[in-house]
């Protein structure tokens, strides 16, 4: 069994506090999947590679490599604990699970949820990415057209994401309120990659 992306503990917040993977910091790699549709860990992280400095017709820019991101996390304990608890290799091990392990995850579970939610729906409704600004300041995946009218955002998430702090759900919320549509959560289970109340949300939008 392939292991467990770890994107928890006190990295977690680290990476959070520093800003290691804000996108305008780091990579907007959601936008680089959608761009290139890598379809393994190796051909995700050499698209990083790739688009450092930018130059490619997609308009992604990398601002470094995951080595990069690991040492600028590495780098930023002295500054935030004034010592160095985890090495450089946890570091980027950490950076390399959360950049390409998880959102290649989260990617395949975007799109099985797009298919799924298009086939329980029907032909009246479609279901769609949303834009790059969207997906990352408002949280916003996927949007859930009737027609030609927009009326429903679907955020998709891991139901770990019931368990994270407090604040990390108020700050979703918060930016779920700026979009101006209702945003439902479609959660799944992370192991069998299986969404848990599809059937619940679908009868939500069509009351919408």
């Amino acid at each position: 069994m392939a292991r467990k992306p770890y994107t928890g503990g006190p990295l977690n917040k680290l990476n959070g506090k520093a800003g290691i993977s804000a996108p305008y910091r780091s990579v907007p790699v959601s936008k680089l999947v959608r761009k290139h549709n890598p379809k393994s860990a190796a051909e995700l992280e050499k698209l990083i590679e790739e688009h450092v400095g930018g130059g490619c017709s997609c308009g992604v820019i990398s601002q470094g490599t995951i080595q990069d991101f690991g040492k600028n996390l590495y780098e930023a304990q002295k500054e935030y604990w004034g010592e160095y608890k985890f090495t450089l290799d946890e570091c980027i091990q950490w950076e390399y699970d959360l950049f390409i392990l998880q959102m290649l995850k989260g990617t395949r579970m975007e799109d099985k949820c797009k298919e799924e939610l298009t086939s329980k729906l029907g032909k009246d409704y479609s279901v769609k990415d949303t834009s790059n600004f969207i997906d990352e300041e408002l949280r916003v995946d996927l949007e859930v057209y009737r027609g030609e009218k927009l009326i429903a955002g679907i955020q998709v998430k891991p139901e770990s994401f019931n368990k994270v702090r407090s604040s990390v759900q108020l700050f979703n919320k918060n930016a779920n309120e700026q979009y101006g549509y209702p945003v439902l959560y479609a959660d799944y289970n992370y192991e069998k990659e299986k969404f848990l109340e599809l059937d619940e949300i679908t009868t939500e939008i069509r009351k919408l």
